[in-house]
């Protein structure tokens, strides 16, 4: 497995893969207990249940850590949403220090730069990314080269000072949301965890094994539990694909007077 599988296949399918492998392990497990029940003294079946207590508290560590990580960079990623929309608001607001028509033309170009990013932050990953990247550097080259020709030609360095410093943080920003649709959880994080959730149900398997009765409901629920954590860690780190997705209500809000 690779990154591709976690950020290219579908979550319903990530889900139905990973619990059908917790009730294998789980029933493997059960099968090794069942076999070693009568050669087991009682007090080595409570060392297992000391083993077992042990790992899932260790599974439940990771998983939360994880979750952290997950909800840590979908609330950068939010919040870098808004520092945008506020940052292409303000550079709005600045054009009106200008006179017409170079403040006007710079405005009608942020119009357009607000749509360019509405559809980049809504688009999925079957939609031509690179081309809205193109659409939005191209618009930044030219509203940004329109307010340095107007700052050079004014003898008041203040007006289109703060529209320079406005746009620039604007230009700033694209970037860094850029990079934070790209900054994952560490795919090895995620498979550790799988992983750590395996041996933690194939040693509750085997826990039901030694003591000769299959829990059915509490493999199921056990199985169940791990895996929708799981799976909402992932979907919390697939920005474009999740079913969880980043509100773009700032960016939507935005006009340009």
């Amino acid at each position: 497995m690779n990154s591709g599988f976690l950020y290219g296949t579908n979550e319903i399918v990530i889900y139905l893969v990973f619990f059908a492998f917790m009730i294998a392990t789980t029933e493997a497990g059960f099968h090794l207990g069942r076999r070693s029940e009568d050669n087991t003294p009682d007090k080595t079946k409570s060392h297992v249940s000391t083993v077992e207590a042990g790992i899932l508290g260790v599974l439940g560590l990771l998983l939360g850590f994880t979750m952290s990580m997950a909800v840590s960079r979908f609330e950068v990623r939010k919040q870098l949403v808004l520092d945008e929309a506020n940052a292409i608001g303000t550079s709005c607001l600045r054009t009106e220090l200008l006179p017409v028509p170079q403040g006007s033309e710079i405005a009608s170009l942020l119009r357009q730069y607000v749509d360019v990013r509405v559809q980049y932050g809504t688009a999925g990953n079957d939609l031509p990314l690179d081309a809205l990247h193109t659409q939005t550097v191209r618009l930044q080259n030219e509203f940004w080269a329109r307010a340095v020709a107007y700052g050079q030609k004014d003898p008041n360095p203040v007006r289109a000072g703060l529209l320079l410093q406005s746009l620039n943080q604007a230009i700033d920003l694209e970037s860094a949301r850029t990079m934070a649709l790209q900054n994952h959880v560490p795919a090895s994080v995620i498979y550790v965890n799988a992983i750590v959730g395996l041996l933690a149900a194939m040693v509750v398997g085997y826990a039901f094994g030694l003591n000769g009765r299959r829990q059915i409901f509490s493999m199921c629920v056990l199985a169940l539990a791990i895996t929708l954590v799981l799976t909402l860690i992932i979907d919390l780190d697939r920005p474009r694909s999740g079913l969880i997705r980043i509100s773009q209500q700032p960016m939507i809000d935005l006009r340009c007077p």
